[in-house]
């Protein structure tokens, strides 16, 4: 999710699509969907083929855990590597806002199973709502959107079994809520 948010944000009519060159989104991007995307899931895969978890589904809170740990730590590499390519501040508190819901689900997943998707889409919408109210931009179809593709998420979720209603409404607020402090309080 944190790529999509990027790409939406890069794609407004705000000073991110106009303060940072095309060569800088795009580099942006792809440090992004390698360190949130692309890394996590070849983890996966690997814990799997090396027998640290039964299943790619990570359908246990045991399981979850490395996994949980690994992105925090890709979350702290890739901060500091999008340091170094000077961005706007309002996309270090994004990434920062993904490492705090990282964490979060971490610590919460020790004692309780939360819903990674509804973190993410949680924090997907953190993510617009924070940037229209720190922007004052009008993004509310934008919202609307979002709220129902995460109803959809949720639905799912609960409708697989694989949660229960505390989980998934646990993560969309674990998700939001992070993105929300680091963009509106930090």
């Amino acid at each position: 999710m944190p790529l999509l948010g990027l790409i939406l944000v890069f794609n407004s009519s705000t000073y991110f699509s106009s303060g940072i060159p095309p060569t800088g989104q795009w580099v942006t991007i792809l440090l992004v969907f390698l360190f949130t995307c692309l890394m996590p899931l070849l983890n996966v895969l690997y814990l799997h083929y090396k027998g640290f978890v039964d299943s790619i589904y990570l359908e246990s809170k045991e399981e979850r855990r490395l996994p949980y740990a690994i992105t925090v730590a890709y979350y702290i590499i890739l901060y500091y590597l999008l340091k170094e390519l000077q961005l706007p501040p309002i996309l270090y508190l994004i990434i920062l806002g993904c490492m705090l819901a990282s964490i979060l689900a971490f610590v919460i997943n020790l004692k309780w199973k939360i819903s990674a998707h509804m973190i993410g889409m949680g924090g997907l919408i953190g993510v617009i709502i924070g940037v229209s109210e720190r922007l004052t931009l009008d993004l509310n179809a934008t919202l609307i959107v979002l709220f129902v593709m995460a109803g959809f998420v949720g639905f799912s979720r609960l409708r697989l079994n694989a949660h229960n209603p505390f989980q998934v409404y646990l993560g969309f607020l674990v998700g939001m809520g992070s993105l929300l402090i680091m963009i509106l309080v930090a």
